[in-house]
């Protein structure tokens, strides 16, 4: 082992230095992202409060499943989100409704999460977002494939955008 290499700080130290970094300067693109980001947690609450509120009073109806449907939080029914359902169904008075809101919420404070961190200029948001967008690729192409719609289309093009920019442009996964 040569002094150089010994001298070099864990791979842990230099990933935890790494996320601690600030980003650059916001271009247009970022700006766009911070924005979407942003906006789409604001729109996910106010979906959030309205079926609670829907669910509460009676009135669930076409809208709910519509606006479930197009925003894809029934996206990916896969085994763990089936477990995840059933959990919590079973240990509260979870109706469905009630678990999509808190979906709905939990993905709005990531959303929100990105958009802050980003808006701040912190290197873990950039990952955070390039991660958090590009586990959800895969069951947006899903969607796509299986019940295109305008929204549905739109959403994956600008998630793949936002997912080759960050991972791209901004080099977060390379060097560390």
């Amino acid at each position: 082992m040569t002094p150089a290499t010994s001298r070099r700080p864990h791979y842990l130290r230099r990933l935890w230095a790494e996320l601690g970094k600030m980003g650059g300067e916001h271009d247009a693109f970022i700006k766009v992202i911070i924005v979407e980001r942003i906006v789409k947690a604001i729109v996910l609450i106010g979906l959030a409060v309205g079926l609670l509120v829907a669910g509460r009073k009676g009135w669930l109806s076409e809208w709910s499943e519509y606006a479930q449907d197009q925003l894809n939080l029934a996206a990916g029914h896969g085994l763990i989100v089936q477990l995840l359902l059933q959990l919590l169904l079973k240990i509260g008075t979870f109706s469905h409704v009630s678990v999509l809101a808190i979906g709905a919420i939990v993905y709005a404070l990531l959303e929100g999460t990105e958009g802050v961190g980003l808006a701040m200029r912190r290197r873990w948001a950039e990952y955070l977002t390039v991660i958090a967008t590009g586990i959800l690729i895969p069951y947006e192409a899903y969607e796509v494939i299986h019940h295109v719609t305008l929204f549905k289309m739109g959403a994956l093009l600008l998630n793949l955008a936002v997912v080759g920019y960050l991972a791209y442009r901004k080099r977060l996964f390379v060097g560390i």
